[in-house]
């Protein structure tokens, strides 16, 4: 509509035709004469017509009259007229010098007014080329004629202004996909509670807002902080809301943790601390996460009939990797929420010892790819299909890879460092019954359209070395062997159906 507003404005102010000039009386011979001559940066000379040229020059130059000075034009006006032969044409010259000054000022507003009459012309036009060229280059949006706060949209084929200015920043497609491990785990865990799910939205909304460069705006994140802390005083059962008994206790530790978070971030807020209010932030939304998984501890979701007979992890298991040649030993956090059946394969390979003794290979300085000496135990290799879930949805997808160029977007992307996955089985669609790898993304080197992996999407994304281990995971070199992989954390959450009698 703004467009749209500027281009009918100019075409209102072009709408208006400049002011008519007077009546020319000018000799046209001498007139072009004298303004070829002024171009090229001489005076006009003496011609058969030198009274002519001489009134001529002086009302077409400007550059003279407008500044008033008498005596150059008088003296201008003598050596155009030394050829004539009375002085009654010197007299008659004289006698024009005061309104031809007038004329010429006049004359050059109009010239100076039409100039500006016809940029605005074409800068319409130019507008109002652009306009219908990119309306007609764009195919309807669904939905977007009206916009979110109820305001009709007049121009519901062009995304840009569809866009309404507050989310103009988030309108990018990926621009809300995880691209650290710990935003992904946070967001992958389902939200069951509303309240608990709202505060974490709006924690996140203060983290964007933090990164801001220059000027922060400190008002509106510290309301978030208040708006925060009252949903929890004011309800706090309400936010407890969904937490098993067993776990209330714990729940109650962690939510007290959150409230002194954003006491803290209130604080740092106060006095415009960004490394401060960083910390208390992160702190208050590792504890929102907490609280979800303690209100969902067990899958939001059925598993289809046909993978009914897999192992599955119900919620997040946390392992520890140890090399023989490296001293720290790697922590990893697998997810069951979002990959179920890869997550329950690995750890009951890993229960068997699938893993000890693994030799990594090392490809193109970015991929550990660990291939197990020993095979797992099971028939699983034709069942175990290909898992991803679409980031904002509850059950994954089966057998189907995701498609991110028409804005289909994993839950848990492979496009970050330390992203843990399992290689292909006999076919895309499938996962191999062990082997997995570690992929060590670098969005500067290897981030294809939209800062993503060009695989993004096409396998079973299961979990992520933590930050904390990353250090450790650049010391892993080629050719080192696992010593060990133990579960440290979360060992309960994994289900193992009854294996069929063999006869």
């Amino acid at each position: 509509s703004t467009v749209l507003s500027m281009a009918m404005s100019l075409l209102t102010v072009t709408a208006s035709p400049p002011r008519a000039a007077g009546p020319t009386n000018y000799n046209t011979i001498g007139r072009s004469f004298a303004a070829a001559n002024m171009r090229s940066g001489q005076r006009a000379i003496t011609s058969p017509s030198s009274g002519s040229i001489a009134r001529e020059t002086l009302r077409r130059d400007p550059m003279y009259e407008a500044r008033g000075s008498r005596r150059r034009l008088q003296m201008l006006a003598s050596h155009h007229s030394t050829n004539a032969k009375t002085s009654g044409a010197q007299s008659k010259l004289r006698r024009t010098l005061s309104s031809s000054s007038r004329s010429s000022l006049s004359s050059s507003k109009e010239l100076s007014r039409a100039a500006t009459v016809g940029l605005k012309r074409f800068m319409a036009a130019i507008s109002l080329s652009m306009l219908f060229t990119v309306t007609s280059s764009f195919g309807a949006i669904p939905g977007s004629s009206i916009s979110s706060n109820g305001v009709q949209n007049h121009f519901p084929n062009v995304p840009f202004l569809t866009i309404e200015p507050a989310n103009a920043v988030l309108s990018n497609p990926n621009a809300g996909m995880a691209r650290s491990a710990t935003a992904a785990l946070r967001r992958a865990v389902p939200v069951t509670n509303d309240k608990v799910g709202g505060i974490q939205s709006d924690l996140e909304k203060a983290q964007y807002l933090l990164r801001f460069p220059n000027r922060k705006p400190w008002g509106q994140m510290s309301s978030i902080a208040q708006q925060c802390l009252a949903k929890i005083e004011l309800d706090k059962e309400g936010v407890m809301q969904g937490v098993p008994k067993e776990k209330r206790d714990d729940a109650i530790k962690v939510l007290a943790q959150v409230t002194d978070a954003l006491d803290g971030m209130q604080i740092a807020l106060n006095a415009q601390d960004s490394d401060k209010t960083a910390i208390y932030l992160s702190r208050a939304l590792k504890g929102t996460s907490e609280l979800e998984i303690l209100q969902c501890p067990t899958l939001p979701y059925t598993i289809p009939p046909a993978y009914s007979k897999l192992p599955k992890l119900q919620g997040r298991a946390t392992l520890n990797v140890k090399f023989q040649g490296v001293e720290t030993p790697i922590e990893i956090v697998v997810d069951g929420y979002s990959a179920p059946l890869t997550s329950g394969n690995f750890l009951d390979n890993v229960n068997n010892g699938v893993y000890k003794g693994s030799k990594i290979a090392i490809a193109d300085k970015t991929t550990m790819f660990v291939r197990p000496t020993l095979k797992p135990d099971n028939d699983r290799g034709a069942l175990l299909p290909l898992e991803v879930r679409l980031k904002d949805e509850f059950l994954p997808d089966y057998r189907q890879s995701l498609d991110v160029t028409n804005g289909d977007y994993p839950a848990l992307p492979l496009s970050i460092y330390g992203a843990v996955a399992m290689t292909h089985g006999a076919d895309d669609t499938l996962n191999a019954p062990a082997e997995f790898f570690i992929y060590k993304f670098d969005r500067a080197s290897m981030g294809g359209l939209g800062g993503l992996s060009f695989e993004e999407g096409q396998f079973s994304v299961f979990g992520y070395v933590s930050e904390s281990s990353h250090d450790a995971l650049e010391a892993v070199k080629d050719g080192e062997i696992i010593d060990s992989i133990s579960i440290v954390k979360g060992g309960e959450n994994l289900s193992i159906p009854p294996r069929a009698p063999t006869s």
